[in-house]
């Protein structure tokens, strides 16, 4: 299971964090600044940054109920894109998550279209310890009016060091309700073999565009799996993003 750790003042460890994460983005920023120099056509470079008082993934709190930052770049060409990010995380000791990612996105039949792999990476694991993990992903979505449907299908042949292959899938919507307001919901399933760790979640939330660039966020998350401990109870998380 993916988790974080809080960034606190005065935290040595947030402050490694924090360094290794700047470390992972340097990389990606290079080599965006070489794309950079080849023609405008040929790619498109895209930065961003947000932060939130709890990482909140598929309804499980990754941050151990603490703030968390999470900074990411991209290049994009004609629907095919890739990119890599990294963000705190708190994990048998582990405090920095890195996250690479590619595929394609267009329209097929008039329905938006996102299929990709996504692999998620720990610094620092145990010895003996692989939870290096990769994610295969299919997603649709179609814009009716003010309001965008979408469904997301994620599978996973080693699920977080347990040798199991698991299967996640969400429906989500978004609606426009302002010029610069958004509300949106998403209800999730997450099947782990062994099934009795299976479980879902659901999400309502907020947005407001600050403007082109930063967007504020409110979300309400929660769980069935309560009893699986104190990350998977209900929350609210308010944060920002921002996007260059």
């Amino acid at each position: 299971m993916r988790a974080g750790l809080g960034i606190q003042p005065g935290n040595g460890r947030g402050n490694q964090m924090l360094s290794r994460i700047a470390g992972y983005c340097l990389g990606v920023i290079l080599g965006a600044a070489a794309l950079c120099a080849a023609p405008a056509d040929a790619a498109e470079v895209s930065f961003g940054a947000s932060a939130a008082t709890d990482y909140v993934w598929r309804g499980v709190s990754q941050s151990d109920e603490n703030p968390a930052i999470f900074v990411t770049g991209q290049v994009s060409h004609k629907g095919f894109y890739a990119g890599a990010g990294a963000e705190n995380v708190d994990f048998l000791g582990i405090d920095t998550e890195y996250d690479l990612w590619a595929g394609w996105a267009g329209e097929v039949a008039g329905v938006s279209v996102d299929v990709g792999v996504v692999r998620y990476g720990y610094v620092d694991a145990p010895a003996g310890t692989d939870l290096d993990t990769v994610d295969f992903k299919l997603g649709v979505s179609d814009t009716l009016g003010p309001a965008t449907l979408g469904a997301v299908a994620m599978y996973t042949p080693d699920y977080f060091a347990t040798e199991n292959p698991s299967i996640y899938g969400e429906v989500n919507l978004a609606f426009a309700v302002a010029e610069k307001w958004t509300l949106s919901g998403a209800v999730g399933r997450q099947e782990i073999d062994p099934d009795s760790a299976s479980y879902t979640h659901w999400r309502l939330g907020a947005a407001y565009a600050v403007n082109d660039n930063v967007t504020l966020t409110l979300n309400y998350h929660d769980t069935d799996a309560h009893a699986a401990g104190k990350v998977f109870d209900s929350r609210v998380v308010v944060g920002f993003r921002v996007k260059l």
